[in-house]
């Protein structure tokens, strides 16, 4: 009997313990616990040494300060970005992955029937960190000045005009397909692996056309190496304020401008989403990380995960339709 007892006076200790430690771990989690304890990992879905992957590695530099732990940038570039995308997708929900997205992460999965995540079901918004134009560049021997003269020269020329981008199902590769369909000129597509690779051969004169970070074409064109002759979005870079945009040269359909944002396997728990979301706010305030986004051409945003998620759902509805009024399909 005193036997028995013990056993049941025990097993309420334990229990009670156990409730102990249990609520402990629920007012950690509620409170973001002391996330990170250990290195984080953002995986970036392109390349490295374009714009983006510049942005990328700036924010994960200012949350290890913050942090006081690691924060890799992890590239794995391919598919349009569906391969680092899927990566986080299939992750560990438990904030140590997190993924560096553009735009693309939305137009992906309406362009491949096969696509294997959904932008809105399987990743947690985290923050939009940047918006950003895109610029259509040419080299310097074409003759032409904007979006409108470059249709005409296509035509006359009787065949498909090349351009690059950083990558199949891109921002700048639905851009341009819309333009040659609105435009009623061919074009063939040359993707790259992310913007560095892309550059290098539009400076090395290989390709005649593409479309680039506002940025990167400020850059270049400054010394004569392409000419800038649209961006896309509703109104000018202030990067570019002398550059047209595609609809100031006739050319509908290309009012939309890129987003950058950071996101988490969809189960991720609301504490470490919203922990993660203000650390990385409190990042973008930085007064010389501010000034060095602009001379990048990006212009830092932040926001909640719930604003986000709502611009993610109104992002994919808009490309969705855009992409099947073009009839655009990569496979």
């Amino acid at each position: 009997m005193e036997q028995g007892r013990r056993r049941v006076l025990q097993q309420m200790s334990l229990g009670v313990a156990g409730a102990a430690l249990a609520g402990t771990g629920l007012v950690a989690w509620a409170q973001g616990g002391e996330f990170p304890t250990r290195t984080v990992r953002i995986v970036m879905p392109y390349a490295a040494g374009g714009t983006g992957d510049v942005v990328a590695r700036t924010i994960a530099d200012g949350l290890a300060k913050a942090w006081g732990k690691a924060v890799v940038v992890d590239n794995r570039p391919g598919a349009g970005g569906m391969i680092g995308a899927d990566m986080v997708a299939r992750a560990e929900p438990d904030g140590y992955t997190l993924l560096f997205a553009l735009t693309g992460l939305v137009q992906a999965p309406i362009l491949y029937s096969k696509a294997s995540y959904n932008a809105v079901r399987d990743f947690a918004p985290i923050s939009e960190l940047a918006t950003a134009h895109l610029a259509l560049v040419v080299q310097p021997d074409l003759p032409v000045a904007n979006a409108r003269q470059l249709a005409d020269y296509i035509q006359k020329l009787g065949k498909p005009l090349p351009y690059g981008t950083y990558g199949l199902g891109s921002s700048g590769h639905l851009q341009m397909e819309i333009f040659g369909r609105n435009a009623r000129v061919p074009l063939t597509h040359v993707p790259y692996k992310g913007e560095g690779p892309l550059l290098n051969d539009l400076l090395g004169g290989q390709l005649p056309a593409g479309m680039v970070a506002a940025v990167s074409a400020r850059q270049h064109a400054r010394s004569g190496k392409f000419k800038m002759i649209a961006v896309a979005g509703q109104g000018r870079s202030p990067l570019l304020p002398d550059v047209p945009t595609f609809q100031e040269a006739g050319v509908t359909g290309l009012e939309r401008q890129g987003w950058i944002g950071l996101f988490a396997p969809a189960a991720t728990p609301r504490a470490i989403v919203d922990k993660v979301s203000a650390d990385v706010n409190r990042v973008l305030t930085n007064a010389d990380l501010r000034a060095r986004m602009v001379d990048l051409g990006i212009v830092l945003k932040g926001s909640s995960p719930a604003a986000f998620a709502d611009v993610v759902k109104v992002e994919q509805a808009y490309w969705a339709e855009a992409i099947r009024a073009s009839n655009i399909r990569l496979d």
